[in-house]
């Protein structure tokens, strides 16, 4: 006996064997067992997912001679016949090879004959869409209205090109497209009762391929058992649909996340080897970026269908949710322009050095260095303050004010609870011993009101003075002067010490008031309503003076310091930001620990808490890593445990947002009060764009 292809051998004989289209199969069950039949059927959908088969069923179903059932016996006669293709009243038409009006008039001329042995006469017409105009307007009474032993099954792959009229006269099923999961199973029945080695992978290789089309699955399942000599491989399978290693593409997404360009060219040329099609390569990196972003989302719902579900998790812990939808889209795209570019392959490779380009350079919200230290000034006072204590910072700054304002002596009103802050114990050996002697005239001054200034006249411009600027967890600042002022005598003296700044930290400085004169910055070029910049004779003509860069502030004559480790003795939780700062921490490292606190230290046990709305990218070896950074640290054995909390104070990704803001809070206030900005907005009737106000950074 020759051989028979699946496809044939394996197609449906009930509707109990078939697989998937329960929502076609419920309308017609139910009709059959209560006899509510109606005389024309169409059914619709791509190829291969069982249109021609249900029509053989339900043939099968109308003329068993059991009797009309959604179960027929299927070893009557007309069972038998139906299923080898060779009962008389049930006539098959291919409509693609009869497309004129004579053949459907010749069809038509024997509906009004009762059936020869079945109890219908059903025609059974295969792409119906392929039918004239003619041949549809002869069809059209009869469809309506045919005899009561006529059953009309239509099947087309295009219902558009049906005409409306044909559509109203018939019942209309959709046949949907099949998925992976559900012909990789159909697979596995058939190749267990086939007695066929397979790997499952191999199966879903099949299965992606096969496009919804059962049939077409069924089709490659015979090709891949020829090609692999009786059994089904992966690699055979793959070397077969001409597809890519999915480890490849892997190895290309890893290069990515590194950031390595080299690397990343590198993986591609070993891709490249495999002569691949570079556009289905871009959609192997979407489905497998694809499978990233469902496993940040939900990485229960990651299935291992490809063998490589531990692979897609630990990539997810590797990128950033962001990166992820960066490299989809622009992936997408350069899928999109590929045909567009000089040869395949160098489009491929555009488009991943474009996923680097702007892809977002580390952590904007974390140095990568280091932190600034915070200190306080000491509250003053009319008489001598003395310095703080080493033991911890426990005075409390002023709030933030312009600088051209007078002095307050007075510590503020903070109510009844005392604000957040975070003691740091200062390095009393490094803080430099400059100190500043307020005269007492100035002094004096505070308590009157500044006198009214002439809406046309300039303000008079104050002592030029250097402002230093003392950051506190409550996030406000204390400006004081650095720089002695001597212009009288008196008992009534301050003495304030000046906040240092560690050369080693990567500290975002405040910007210097700026002189209240003609210095404005190169970013408040003088222009005219119209747009254009105005000449030396306008500006002039108006009082003002060309722009120019503002001067920083004189800094002081020895610079500070290179920031000292903190000894293992001397280790505290309230120090944790200061022993950050010197770790060096950096790459996806930094993301976890710049946002762990440390709650309390047990001999050389170290316990962090890391908040749950950062631990996305949290990963086992964070932890052990971040043991070994603390034993170079401190040269001594170090083991750090890192558990998912609430954290409730601050961390030093916290402290560098929370300087960034004050720093841009700052610069603002400087513009808004200086009188010369004041004057060029009120002028022009312009206004100051805040986003663009950057804090002006000391060399």
């Amino acid at each position: 006996m020759s051989y028979q292809v699946l496809a044939r051998k394996w197609r449906p004989r009930t509707f109990r064997e078939l697989v998937g289209q329960q929502h076609v199969l419920q309308a017609l069950v139910n009709a059959l067992d209560h006899n509510r039949l109606h005389h024309a059927y169409l059914f619709t959908g791509t190829r291969g997912v069982g249109k021609t088969t249900i029509a053989r069923i339900l043939a099968k179903c109308l003329n068993c001679e059991s009797g009309v059932s959604s179960e027929p016996c299927g070893q009557c006669g007309a069972c038998c016949e139906i299923n080898e293709g060779r009962f008389v009243d049930l006539i098959e038409v291919d409509a693609a090879s009869r497309t004129k009006v004579e053949d459907t008039r010749e069809l038509l001329e024997n509906v009004q004959y009762a059936p020869t042995r079945g109890r219908y006469k059903v025609y059974l017409i295969d792409e119906v869409h392929m039918l004239s105009n003619n041949s549809f307007n002869a069809l059209l009474k009869t469809l309506e209205e045919p005899p009561p032993h006529v059953k009309f099954l239509l099947a087309t792959t295009d219902p558009q090109k049906l005409p409306v009229t044909i559509l109203s006269r018939c019942l209309q099923f959709h046949l949907k497209n099949m998925d992976p999961e559900r012909i990789v199973g159909h697979l596995k029945f058939v190749l267990e009762q086939e007695m066929v080695p397979f790997e499952e992978s191999a199966l879903w290789q099949l299965g992606r391929s096969a496009d919804g089309s059962m049939r077409d699955a069924m089709s490659l399942t015979d090709q891949a058992i020829a090609f692999g000599g009786g059994k089904v491989a992966e690699s055979e399978v793959r070397a077969m649909l001409g597809t890519i290693d999915q480890n490849l593409v892997y190895r290309v997404l890893e290069a990515l996340v590194s950031g390595d360009g080299a690397q990343v060219l590198q993986a591609v040329d070993e891709l490249s080897q495999h002569a691949p099609d570079y556009s289905a390569a871009l959609a192997e990196l979407l489905s497998a970026l694809h499978r990233v972003a469902i496993a940040q989302a939900l990485p229960e719902a990651v299935d291992n269908s490809r063998g490589d579900r531990e692979h897609i998790l630990s990539l997810a812990q590797q990128l950033p949710a962001e990166d992820v939808q960066l490299f989809y889209q622009t992936a997408l795209m350069g899928r999109r322009d590929l045909p567009m570019s000089p040869d395949p392959r160098s489009g491929f490779e555009m488009v991943l050095l474009r996923m680097m380009a702007f892809r977002p350079q580390g952590v904007h919200s974390v140095p990568t260095q280091a932190l600034p230290q915070s200190q306080s000034t000491p509250q003053a006072a009319p008489a001598s303050t003395e310095t703080a204590p080493a033991s911890g910072l426990q005075s409390t700054a002023s709030p933030a004010r312009p600088p051209s304002a007078p002095l307050v002596d007075e510590a503020p009103q903070w109510g009844n609870e005392e604000p957040q802050r975070v003691d740091i114990e200062p390095q009393r050996a490094d803080i430099e011993p400059q100190r500043a002697d307020i005269e007492p005239q100035r002094m004096a001054e505070q308590s009157q009101p500044a006198p009214a200034v002439a809406p046309q006249a300039m303000p008079t411009p104050p002592q030029k003075a250097d402002v230093v600027t003392d950051v506190v967890s409550d996030g406000e600042r204390a400006d004081v002067p650095s720089a002695a002022v001597q212009s009288g005598t008196g008992d009534s003296e301050q003495r304030l010490q000046p906040a240092r700044e560690d050369a080693s930290l990567e500290a975002i400085k405040p910007i210097s008031p700026p002189d209240t004169g003609a210095e404005v910055s190169q970013d408040f070029q003088s222009r005219s309503p119209q747009g254009r910049s105005l000449s030396a004779e306008e500006m002039a003509s108006m009082g003002l003076q060309p722009a120019r860069q503002i001067q920083a502030a004189e800094k002081p004559a020895a610079s500070a310091p290179a920031l000292q480790k903190v000894p293992l003795a001397a280790a505290s939780p309230e120090r944790w930001i200061e022993i950050y700062a010197g770790l060096g921490v950096g790459g996806v490292l930094q993301s976890t620990v710049s946002n762990c606190l440390l709650h309390h230290i047990e001999g050389n046990h170290w316990y962090f808490v890391l908040d749950h709305l950062h631990s996305t990218l949290y990963d086992d070896g964070h932890q052990a890593r971040l043991s070994e950074l603390l034993s170079q640290y401190f040269g001594q054995s170090v083991t750090a445990v890192i558990e998912l909390g609430t954290v409730t104070a601050e961390t030093p990704a916290a402290c560098a947002i929370r300087i960034r803001e004050e720093q841009y809070t700052y610069a603002l206030q400087a513009l808004n009060d200086d009188p010369v900005v004041q004057q060029l907005l009120q002028q022009f009737e312009g206004v100051l764009d805040a986003e663009s106000v950057k804090p002006v950074l000391d060399a």
